[in-house]
């Protein structure tokens, strides 16, 4: 079977814009800058596009550590730290420790969501265990959902396209890695690691959706059709819908690196 990376993507701010990649350094949290910037409410409780779809709008880039901001309507910022204070906010049942950037950001933010929101950010020491259940002991994430990782197949993009009737854009997903090859689509479903090089990547839990791959990641714009396709077709007997693994690095050097078109070696099932 052959495989390679098709596309590589990070999210810096949880549930903003992608940024597609040609090539990414991994870190101890998953790919370099994926997820360490998050927007919370006053509760400091963690929000997402699954409530505010306005949020794909925001793009960002992040220079020298440092988050650029654009959105439409608004001038760009650059969420410059000033003051950092350590805070705790929550991301689902996880109580985290978190730097607030400043007090500028969180108005442009707010100014541009309608509502009052902080940014902050996750720092090199703060600590958020991965469930030890699906993982094992040792492996940690940022402000993702639960994982460092998330892999799709091209395969099944490409299989759900058609029972659309349209295109999927994949950043609908957000997927940190798509594996093209010739396989079968959902293929995944039975993939227990990955070997890219140096790096090795244990797949350790289905990735249950949500309504985010309902919303546009140009527009903001809901469509619930492609929802409907998917739960014709990847709901589980647990009612759950899937699509995607996720994955931790059981084994990786210093500063490696993952490149668009590197060769994949697939483990599955047996």
């Amino acid at each position: 079977m052959s495989a390679y990376i098709s596309q590589l993507a990070i999210y810096p701010l949880k549930s903003a814009a992608a940024i597609a990649l040609t090539q990414s350094v991994l870190s101890s949290f998953g790919l370099q800058h994926d997820r360490r910037w998050l927007l919370v409410d006053d509760e400091g409780k963690f929000i997402t596009q699954r409530q505010y779809a306005q949020m794909a709008l925001i793009h960002v880039q992040v220079i020298e550590g440092v988050l650029h901001l654009a959105a439409p309507n608004m001038s760009p910022l650059i969420a410059t730290p000033h003051h950092p204070q350590q805070i705790t906010v929550t991301v689902w049942q996880d109580t985290v420790m978190a730097l607030t950037i400043s007090e500028e950001a969180d108005t442009w933010l707010s100014q541009f969501l309608g509502f009052s929101v902080r940014l902050v950010f996750f720092p090199e020491y703060s600590q958020r265990v991965v469930d030890t259940a699906w993982a094992g002991v040792g492996h940690q994430t940022a402000f993702s959902d639960g994982f460092p990782l998330l892999v799709i197949s091209q395969a099944s993009f490409d299989d759900l396209s058609q029972r659309w009737g349209q295109a999927i854009d994949w950043r609908r997903f957000r997927p940190n890695i798509v594996i093209a090859g010739d396989f079968a689509p959902y293929s995944e479903d039975t993939w227990t690691a990955l070997k890219i090089g140096d790096v090795e990547l244990a797949l350790v839990k289905p990735c249950s959706r949500c309504v985010i791959p309902s919303i546009n990641p140009q527009t903001g714009a809901k469509d619930s059709s492609l929802n409907r396709v998917l739960a014709q077709h990847r709901r589980a007997n647990d009612g759950k819908i899937y699509l995607g693994q996720n994955a931790i690095i059981q084994k990786a050097s210093l500063q490696s690196v993952l490149h668009i078109g590197d060769k994949v070696q697939i483990i599955s099932k047996s």
